[in-house]
Protein backbone atom coordinates (compact mmCIF):
# COMPACT_ATOMS: atom_id res chain seq x y z
CA UNK A 1 0.00 0.00 0.00
CA UNK A 2 1.43 3.53 -1.16
CA UNK A 3 1.85 6.16 1.47
CA UNK A 4 1.76 10.00 0.36
CA UNK A 5 4.07 12.50 1.27
CA UNK A 6 3.37 15.51 1.10
CA UNK A 7 5.06 19.18 1.28
CA UNK A 8 3.28 22.43 2.26
CA UNK A 9 4.40 25.67 0.38
CA UNK A 10 6.46 28.48 2.82
CA UNK A 11 5.07 31.03 0.63
CA UNK A 12 0.86 30.24 0.17
CA UNK A 13 1.12 27.35 2.34
CA UNK A 14 -0.62 25.06 0.19
CA UNK A 15 -0.10 21.48 0.67
CA UNK A 16 0.21 19.02 -2.15
CA UNK A 17 1.70 15.26 -2.84
CA UNK A 18 5.30 15.51 -3.03
CA UNK A 19 6.58 11.31 -3.61
CA UNK A 20 4.10 8.37 -2.95
CA UNK A 21 6.34 6.08 -0.65
CA UNK A 22 7.23 3.37 -0.55
CA UNK A 23 9.78 3.68 -3.40
CA UNK A 24 14.26 4.06 -3.62
CA UNK A 25 15.27 6.15 -1.47
CA UNK A 26 17.45 7.96 -4.24
CA UNK A 27 14.05 8.87 -6.26
CA UNK A 28 12.11 9.90 -3.51
CA UNK A 29 15.21 12.35 -2.38
CA UNK A 30 15.38 13.72 -6.03
CA UNK A 31 11.87 14.74 -6.12
CA UNK A 32 11.88 16.19 -2.31
CA UNK A 33 14.65 18.26 -4.13
CA UNK A 34 12.89 19.36 -6.81
CA UNK A 35 9.73 20.02 -5.10
CA UNK A 36 7.77 23.20 -6.43
CA UNK A 37 4.44 24.37 -5.36
CA UNK A 38 1.90 23.43 -7.79
CA UNK A 39 -0.40 26.21 -7.01
CA UNK A 40 2.07 29.45 -7.06
CA UNK A 41 4.83 27.80 -8.55
CA UNK A 42 7.84 28.44 -5.64
CA UNK A 43 10.18 26.01 -5.21
CA UNK A 44 11.44 27.38 -2.02
CA UNK A 45 10.73 26.73 0.98
CA UNK A 46 8.93 23.25 1.30
CA UNK A 47 7.91 22.11 4.45
CA UNK A 48 6.97 18.67 5.20
CA UNK A 49 3.25 19.05 5.74
CA UNK A 50 2.05 18.07 9.51
CA UNK A 51 -0.84 18.86 11.56
CA UNK A 52 1.12 21.64 13.01
CA UNK A 53 2.52 24.84 11.41
CA UNK A 54 6.25 23.95 12.05
CA UNK A 55 8.47 24.83 9.60
CA UNK A 56 10.54 21.39 8.74
CA UNK A 57 12.69 21.73 6.11
CA UNK A 58 12.00 19.51 2.73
Amino acid sequence: MSEPFKGRCGKCEHVFIVAHLPMPLTLAADLMKRAACPSCGSKRPIYVATDAKEPTNV
